[in-house]
């Protein structure tokens, strides 16, 4: 019998069709990645040098975590916690606040040291300020051991701390109108300044954190992109982003950082008035300007640094002559030889914040009365 071969396929030959479709398929995807990657890469380098002529150039090809706003602030724990006006605060993320909770009173971005089933006891004693009054980053604050003082000399009263870390006197005349007159407070005491002299303020808006244009930058998608920023950049320019939303920074102000400091000092003490109570701002001690305590190495903070809180300290001491609530505590570490600064030369050790605190009571011994 003879048998027609036509009639029977071969499949060796069937499968190496198949394998070769499956190549040129493989090799055309392939084409086309190495293609866009060259095409993107070709972007962003184009992108770049022409955003490096205006002056704006970005990271080059990816924005690495730690140059996000969460990745390189300090303070990115307090960040987890928005809030519409003060940009950020310590809440429910914060591990740090279960060991505050383990001695005190957490309520919303305040610390009330004392035994709140008994009630607060007056005066009470509401302080402000940055990452120096800060009482949950930084335990044994300057108003911890204001309270500890009061109750070893049995002295009446209750402190209350709203200091967050990174606030500015900004951030503390908002605070105190929204959140501390409710304590109806006898007593307001602001610690700051070196915030003040730094970039807390975006330029022209120097009563808005960064980390809040970064927000609304979010909301509206208008942030900056982290894979190929510069192309990205450029792209919007060209094309848009159609949207309803839109976000404005206020008014733009050409007030220098010492203007706005006084204005923000005497708005503060114009709401205490206004609400019964007793007000001091008091310029706080920096171990770079006019202090024998700068023994740490200036690059822990910079010359810049340096050259901005001196600048705007020199132009705000005067204001101590004007207002008698305004007070000048930048000499009142220089009377002990003990460690009294972190190794920043900005934050203070136990010790200095135990002299702090006493310049406090000092100050407001005049309203307090033994038990």
């Amino acid at each position: 019998m003879m048998y027609n071969h036509q009639s029977f396929p071969d499949p060796t030959g069937t499968t190496t069709s198949q394998l070769s479709v499956r190549r040129r398929f493989v090799y055309l995807v392939v084409s086309i990645l190495i293609g866009l990657a060259f095409t993107l890469l070709v972007l962003e380098t184009a992108s770049y040098f022409l955003l490096k002529m205006e002056g704006k150039a970005q990271p080059y090809m990816w924005r690495p975590y730690e140059e996000t706003i969460l990745g390189r602030d300090q303070f990115r724990e307090a960040y987890r916690t928005l809030d519409p006006h003060l940009a950020f605060t310590y809440g429910k993320n914060s591990p740090k606040l279960a060991t505050v909770r383990e001695k005190y009173t957490w309520m919303e971005g305040f610390v009330i040291y004392g035994d709140m089933s008994k009630g607060m006891q007056r005066p009470i004693i509401l302080a402000l300020g940055g990452s120096t009054t800060d009482g949950v980053k930084f335990p044994n604050s300057w108003p911890e051991q204001l309270a500890r003082i009061l109750k070893e000399r049995n002295l009446p009263g209750t402190v209350i701390n709203g200091g967050i870390g990174g606030y500015t006197s900004s951030q503390e005349l908002l605070k105190l109108i929204r959140d501390g007159l409710e304590f109806q407070p006898n007593i307001v005491i602001t610690l700051n300044g070196v915030n003040d002299a730094l970039n807390y303020g975006l330029p022209g808006h120097l009563m808005v954190q960064p980390y809040q244009e970064n927000v609304m930058q979010v909301a509206t998608g208008a942030e900056d992109g982290r894979w190929f920023p510069n192309t990205v950049t450029l792209f919007r320019r060209v094309f848009p982003k159609s949207t309803d939303i839109d976000y404005t920074l206020g008014l733009t102000s050409n007030r220098p950082r010492a203007s706005l400091y006084r204005k923000n000092v005497e708005l503060m003490n114009a709401s205490c008035l206004s609400q019964g109570c007793r007000f001091y701002d008091v310029i706080q001690p920096f171990s770079f300007f006019n202090s024998r305590h700068a023994r740490p190495n200036p690059e822990s903070v910079g010359s810049e640094y340096i050259k901005a809180v001196t600048t705007l300290y020199q132009a705000i001491l005067p204001f101590t002559q004007r207002h008698d609530y305004i007070r000048d505590a930048t000499q009142a570490l220089e009377g002990t030889d003990q460690v009294v600064y972190q190794s920043d030369g900005v934050h203070l050790t136990d010790e200095g914040n135990r002299i702090i605190a006493e310049y406090m009571l000092e100050m407001i011994k005049g309203h307090l009365q033994p038990q």
